[in-house]
């Protein structure tokens, strides 16, 4: 009821004022909803924008309100131009639009309301980030798994209930088309279009259903055959079913597995083992047939195999003795060397080749030649596999040879000594002769004294030249000469001897077609085969006749210089089927060549060893009675700068001087001889003591002190090499270090290798060269002890300290120089003494560590200075360091044991590092 003017009556009033009332409350709680429903929005956790037509934010709630303030931005924007375009398109087309995007790294579905009315359009925005994650999850593990199925090497279906194809991998057919092709395909279908037969069919149905009635995993082997029936594929293949929640059948996984490789494998392997077992057969057939002893041992020592012959060779070694084993039958010190044998072959992991005596009960000495191998097996273990070849009748025979040649070699060596004794009086006499006041007429008697005795001495050298070569010993040096110069003197006698009988002579120079003709090798025996085809044109050319001598350059590499020597001459000539029969020794193209010319016949066959030696030929062309040219080629190696520096640098200019004033004890037996070698050296101004034996000298040597000893070999009683010993062995350190050079009538290499290793120094043959006397006589104060001559011994040295662990850093385990100053450059002496040095010294060792564990000081004592020469030679200096303990009978027994362990430490070391060549 309206009214402008209240009512006046109080029902009415009151009546109207509940009606009031009642709107009032209703309008209220109306607002209260509008409220509540307004905050809606507000509190939504997805975005909620409205925007007008111009892009301008109207509202926006909390979850929008980083979009809004893009949207405000003026900057760049990713945000601002999807979310504008979506209002005014919207209020274009006024339909609601949906989309996607993505905004501050979160994914969003938009839904774009338009409010044409109102000209602003509402956008919803829901935050799908976590789906999407989840869909990208679900994609990625999904490519996963299809690339694992795309790439297993197997084959992998899945099949339905019904048995045909929901799935087929890459494997299981390659081609996308008839992959797809096969989709809904049964087994027996795909293998009527292949062409397997049917019983494979049936076999999959079979177990198809055993698959699922068991509810397991089913397994067999398939053979597929090809199309020539041999069966060309084997599959393993399997059926998984797979049941739902509620145990209904879903799907059927199949697998299979490509196995014909590893079928085919063990077909092989089969075939092998039965041909490895024949193979094992003929072996084991082999080796009990072979005549030689065939074992292997493992690092214990246990025979772990035997062939035939070796368990006979068992069996009988034991019965001829009545022992239980051929060990027991054997003695200690047989089986200590083959145990030792063994340990070193295990230790070096090297071949090792040794002979060794066996002696029966019967008294029967069998020798035996081992090569020792190290053998591992599949285990990795090392073992060693021994050839044991019965040499005993060639050691028979060997000894019958060396007897022989021995017996040679002695004759030879008695023969030299016996002629170069008294010719080295001669000869040193009638030197000391001519350098008197001598009239013209005892010159000349001089002169022919010194020419015959020269004569005589070439005739021994010839004989004894050609007894090295037929013997093998004959060895070359390698030093740096100038080719040209060297054989320019060597010829320039000759020359003059020619031109007194009235020959020409016409020459080549090396140098004119050679300029730089420095090369390394053995100048005296070049010289000495020019010499002897020179002296031979010139002895067979009449006066009046022509000798040509040349030399001639012919290649050169950067490492090398080949070159040809040239005599020609117009004498006498050699018949056709002579040319061959001059090279024998003790052969003369004619028979009474020796009586008109001379010779021993042997120049021209020790002239063509020496040319075959140093690698080259010696030919000859010849017309009789109108001469010869013999002509040889050689090629040497080129000669360094620094070994072309050292050959030019001049003697010391003081190695007079340096001789001068040295105390030398002269042993000699032979008067003469001491007296020829007691006037050269007092000319020098050498202090020379003289000792007629071996015991005279023992004497002298333990009254005074010497620079060097000269030392006779060959004396009546003590002999050199007896008394050297005896020196070597001496308490003081110092004075058995006393540098001792040999004076031998023996000229065999092998003899100067006997003396060095018996503890002297140097040889020097007999008749020995006064130039030459003197400078190994400087060579060996420069190398020998700086202790001068009767002073006061020098205390003895201290206890060696323990072997360091890092020797190296004290100095060289080992310095050559002395070695290789020895031999004169010559790698093969080096080599034999290397090789010698690491054939013996083992055994020492071991000597030595018995010796140490049973505090055996004298045996320590005797191996250590039986070391001691051979240790010097090769410039062990930090191994020699503690012989001097070992040896001394004034150390004490720590001392001593110290002093053994770091020889012993020392020679391990010296063993491992010590080349065995040069």
């Amino acid at each position: 009821m309206k009214t402008d003017v209240l009512p006046t009556d109080t029902a009415e009033l009151r009546e109207l004022l509940l009606a009031e009332r009642a709107r009032r409350e209703q309008a209220e709680a109306e607002l209260r909803q509008y409220h509540a429903l307004s905050r809606i929005p507000l509190l939504n956790p997805n975005p909620i924008l409205r925007l007008d037509a111009t892009g301008r934010v109207l509202f926006a709630n909390e979850s929008a309100r980083m979009l809004a303030q893009e949207l405000e931005t003026t900057g760049p924007s990713r945000v601002r131009p999807q979310l504008t375009h979506a209002a005014t398109q919207a209020l274009r087309t006024g339909n609601v639009a949906h989309s996607e995007m993505t905004a501050n790294g979160r994914h969003y579905l938009l839904f774009t309301v338009p409010v044409v009315e109102d000209e602003h359009a509402m956008l919803y925005l829901t935050d799908v980030t976590a789906q999407r994650q989840a869909e990208q999850e679900n994609h990625q593990q999904r490519n996963f798994y299809e690339t694992i199925l795309a790439h297993l090497p197997a084959v992998v279906t899945v099949l339905d209930p019904d048995q045909r194809y929901r799935y087929i991998n890459p494997y299981a057919e390659p081609d996308p088309a008839k992959r797809q092709a096969r989709i809904g395909l049964s087994f027996a279908e795909h293998a009527a279009a292949i062409g397997l037969p049917d019983a494979l069919v049936t076999r999959r149905h079979r177990l198809f259903e055993r698959a699922v009635s068991s509810r397991e995993m089913v397994s067999w082997e398939e053979r597929w055959p090809g199309p020539d029936g041999q069966i060309q594929l084997y599959w393993l293949c399997y059926y998984h079913p797979i049941f739902g929640a509620d145990g209904v059948l879903r799907e059927v996984m199949c697998y299979g597995l490509d196995i014909t490789i590893r079928r085919q494998a063990e077909a092989r392997i089969r075939q092998n083992e039965v041909e490895m077992k024949a193979q094992q057969a003929f072996t084991n057939l082999v080796l009990d047939l072979n005549p030689n002893l065939i074992w292997v041992r493992d690092a214990q020592g246990r025979t772990v195999f035997e062939n035939a012959e070796m368990r006979a060779q068992r069996r009988h070694i034991a019965e001829v003795a009545g022992a239980p084993s051929m060990e027991a039958a054997m003695s200690k010190d047989e089986i200590q060397v083959a145990i030792l044998a063994d340990q070193q072959v295990l230790n070096t992991g090297q071949s090792l080749t040794t002979q060794m005596s066996v002696k029966l009960a019967n008294g029967e000495v069998k020798w035996y030649q081992t090569v020792r191998c190290p053998l591992v097996p599949a285990d990795g273990t090392t073992q060693v596999l021994g050839v044991s070849t019965d040499i005993t009748a060639l050691k028979t025979a060997q000894h019958a040879a060396e007897a022989a040649a021995t017996a040679r070699e002695n004759f030879l060596a008695n023969m030299s000594h016996e002629i170069r004794t008294p010719l080295n009086g001669v000869l040193g006499m009638t030197n000391l002769l001519a350098k008197t006041g001598l009239n013209e007429q005892q010159r000349n008697y001089a002169a022919i004294i010194q020419h015959s005795g020269r004569h005589l001495l070439s005739v021994v050298n010839d004989v004894l030249d050609m007894a090295k070569i037929t013997s093998g010993k004959l060895e070359m040096e390698q030093s740096a000469f100038n080719l040209c110069d060297s054989m320019g003197k060597a010829a320039e006698p000759l020359v003059l001897q020619a031109q007194e009988k009235g020959i020409r002579v016409v020459g080549t120079l090396l140098r004119d077609s050679c300029p730089h003709p420095w090369v390394l090798g053995d100048s005296y025996r070049l010289n000495q085969v020019l010499i002897n085809l020179l002296s031979n044109a010139i002895k067979f050319t009449p006066a009046g006749g022509t000798v040509s001598i040349g030399g001639y350059f012919v290649s050169e590499t950067d490492d090398t210089l080949t070159t040809e020597f040239r005599v020609t001459d117009t004498g006498i000539g050699i018949a056709p089927d002579k040319l061959e029969s001059i090279f024998l020794e003790f052969t003369q193209a004619y028979a009474d060549t020796t009586r008109q010319f001379g010779g021993t016949g042997l120049g021209l066959s020790i002239s063509r060893a020496l040319v075959q030696q140093m690698g080259g030929q010696l030919t000859v062309q010849s017309e009789q009675g109108k001469g010869s040219s013999f002509s040889f080629v050689t090629t040497l190696p080129k000669a360094s700068p620094e070994a072309r520096r050292m050959a030019l640098a001049p003697l010391a200019a003081g190695q007079e001087a340096a001789v001068r004033g040295t105390r030398v004890l002269l042993v000699e037996d032979n008067p003469v001889n001491r007296e020829v070698a007691q006037l050269l050296l007092e000319s020098h101004g050498v202090v020379v003591h003289e000792a007629a034996s071996g015991v005279d000298a023992l004497e002298q040597f333990e009254q005074h002190r010497y620079d060097v000893i000269l030392m006779d070999i060959q004396m009546p009683g003590m002999n050199g090499l007896e008394a050297t010993a005896r020196i070597r062995a001496h308490a003081d350190p110092v004075k058995a270090a006393t540098p001792i050079l040999a004076l031998t009538a023996n000229a065999f290499r092998a003899d100067a290798e006997k003396y060095v290793a018996a503890g002297m120094n140097d040889t020097l043959p007999k008749p020995f060269d006064e130039a030459e006397l003197l400078s190994k006589l400087a060579a060996l104060m420069a190398g020998g002890s700086s202790q001068p001559a009767d002073r006061s011994p020098a205390p003895a040295p201290p206890a060696p300290a323990p072997l360091p662990a890092a020797a190296e850093a004290a100095g060289p385990l080992f310095d050559l120089a002395l070695l290789r100053e020895t031999a004169h450059g010559s790698t093969t002496f080096m080599n034999r003494i290397l090789a010698s040095f690491h054939n013996n010294t083992p055994a020492s060792v071991a000597e030595l560590r018995t010796a140490l564990a049973a505090a055996d000081w004298p045996a320590a004592a005797a191996v250590a200075h039986k070391l001691r020469p051979s240790l010097r030679l090769i410039g062990a200096a930090q191994v020699v360091a503690p012989l001097a303990a070992v040896e001394s009978s004034d150390s004490t027994d720590a001392e001593r044991q110290a002093g053994a362990e770091q020889l012993v430490a020392g020679l391990e070391a010296l063993l491992a590092g010590l080349p065995k060549e040069v």
